[in-house]
């Protein structure tokens, strides 16, 4: 009889990710990998931003806008997987899969797929209109808008292609926060956000992160992130998982 196969992750870490909303997953993959990554997400920005550059014409891929500088800042590039072998792979691998499908009780779906820069651009863009805003992520759930989706359970995966410090601008948390019902206010530029009220700012937890480390939250969590000030990239390939539809993978 063949054994069975051991889960990805342990009761433990499973039981706790219910209760805190989050998981801290060390060394999930080899420094050569995650160098593949960084190399390609290199790369892409600098193709997209040449490409608009060339056609003044804005990308819809890419979230930017001006630090009170004028300096454009770069946010996001949404979808990649499309765009980056080296990110499809580590999205279809056995390794993330299976602690994804633990978390989630079922097998999991990709629904969502970005690299994450955080990280101002030497390039000329005059030609932009854009928002001047700072480079603080403020306090926010995305369950809400997957929900909006047809996407009513998500599990967000941010893999670190650098180190993640405070300086940095690394992932803030509230532990515990995916539990309860927590109403949002809209802003002008910036998505709906969370009051501090709802999620104090004593109550949140900083994650410490090392290249290489998985980083794994439900979408419900109350999550934010400070400035870069690091001088350094701060880049993440963060995935969006939702249990696969038994029948077709869909969502209902």
């Amino acid at each position: 009889m063949a054994s069975p196969i051991a889960p990805a992750v342990s009761a433990q870490q499973i039981d706790r990710f219910a209760s805190h909303g989050y998981l801290v997953l060390p060394d999930l993959f080899p420094p050569a990998t995650i160098q593949k990554l960084r190399v390609e997400a290199d790369t892409l920005l600098r193709d997209r931003l040449a490409r608009m550059v060339a056609s003044r014409t804005l990308d819809p891929r890419v979230t930017w806008w001006r630090l009170a500088s004028g300096v454009p800042y770069v946010l996001k590039v949404k979808p990649v997987v499309d765009l980056s072998p080296a990110a499809t792979a580590m999205a279809d691998s056995l390794a993330l899969r299976s602690v994804v499908a633990d978390l989630l009780g079922a097998p999991p779906k990709l629904m969502d797929n970005k690299l994450m820069y955080k990280q101002t651009v030497d390039i000329t863009a005059g030609w932009a209109t854009l928002p001047v805003l700072g480079e603080e992520v403020r306090k926010h759930t995305d369950a809400a808008y997957y929900a909006t989706c047809g996407y009513p359970r998500v599990l967000t995966v941010a893999v670190c292609l650098d180190p993640c410090t405070e300086t940095a601008g690394a992932l803030r948390v509230w532990p515990g926060s995916h539990r309860h019902t927590i109403t949002m206010i809209p802003t002008a530029n910036q998505g709906p956000v969370v009051p501090d009220t709802a999620a104090p700012d004593e109550a949140a937890l900083t994650l410490i992160a090392e290249p290489g480390t998985v980083l794994i939250w439900d979408a419900a969590l109350v999550h934010a992130s400070g400035p870069n000030t690091s001088g350094h990239p701060r880049r993440l390939l963060v995935l969006g998982y939702s249990p696969a539809h038994p029948d077709n993978g869909e969502p209902r």
